[in-house]
């Protein structure tokens, strides 16, 4: 991921919108050998707000980020005026931009539209530290570090509120209240450090001329090895060689084969 960058929208003195987030986008495009090719754009944390409002009668808070060679990111918020929530995600991104798309079929202006439903208490910051996948035509968004707010003239902002992928994690596990006798432990401990998350790829499955399934992940094997009493962490990334082969989908069944040079890594069918 890119760094964050970091927005806010103002009326006068009072600030209507804020938001600091890391942003990508991986997309698809048909190339003038009428190929398909990926590419990913990240979203810079220098970017400019210009055609963002606060709203006012009849019309919605809006947040426009621009960035690179005329491509834009736009969330469109509504409010009950006890929750509010961002009615709608649209990406245009600039085919003309030969850094990105140097052999695209297809020149000019594209977007791509997404609605989203989740309800945040008013004059409260949305937090999502977590990575949030964001589907759209062609287009895999990833969103990571997310501090959103709208519908607000306090500032600072001091009550968050987080995302359910976060919730899950900062939960603090229940102790049950049970006596056991003092023995000493003889569970051996790791002496190695737990290993890092995997590296993301990014793959494609198509239908003839037409993607059926775009997928960005990480697959990670995750082993414990004991050595002479001691225990050793291993992990072996299983995507960053691997490919897809013999991949299909039709109307009813999808299958997702990936595999490296050694075989058969992971097989999905829907």
């Amino acid at each position: 991921m890119t760094e964050a960058f970091q927005v806010e929208i103002t009326d006068g003195s009072n600030t209507c919108i804020y938001a600091s987030m890391e942003v990508n986008f991986t997309i698809q495009y048909e190339t003038s050998n009428n190929t398909f090719s990926n590419t990913t754009l990240d979203v810079p944390d220098e970017v400019t707000t210009n055609g963002s409002t606060c709203g006012g009668k009849g019309v919605a808070p809006l947040l426009v980020v621009n960035f690179g060679s005329n491509h834009s990111l736009s969330l469109n918020f509504t409010s009950n005026g006890t929750v509010y929530s961002v009615d709608m995600i649209i990406f245009t991104y600039n085919t003309n931009d030969s850094r990105y798309f140097p052999d695209a079929k297809t020149k000019g202006l594209i977007s791509t539209f997404k609605s989203v439903d989740e309800a945040i208490p008013v004059n409260t910051t949305y937090i999502c530290l977590h990575e949030a996948l964001v589907v759209t035509e062609n287009v895999v968004q990833v969103y990571q570090n997310v501090s959103l707010l709208a519908f607000s003239q306090d500032k600072p902002f001091t009550k968050e509120f987080h995302c359910s992928a976060d919730a899950l994690t900062t939960q603090a596990p229940v102790t049950p209240n049970v006596t056991t006798p003092n023995t000493p432990s003889t569970t051996p401990t790791p002496t190695t450090k737990p290993v890092d998350k995997p590296t993301i790829g990014n793959y494609t499955i198509l239908n003839g001329t037409e993607a059926c399934l775009l997928a960005s992940m990480g697959l990670q094997l995750n082993a414990t090895l004991l050595v002479d009493g001691k225990m050793f962490l291993l992990s072996y990334e299983l995507c960053k060689l691997a490919f897809l082969d013999n991949s299909s989908c039709s109307f009813l069944i999808l299958t997702f084969l990936l595999t490296d040079n050694s075989g058969e890594i992971y097989q999905h069918k829907r």
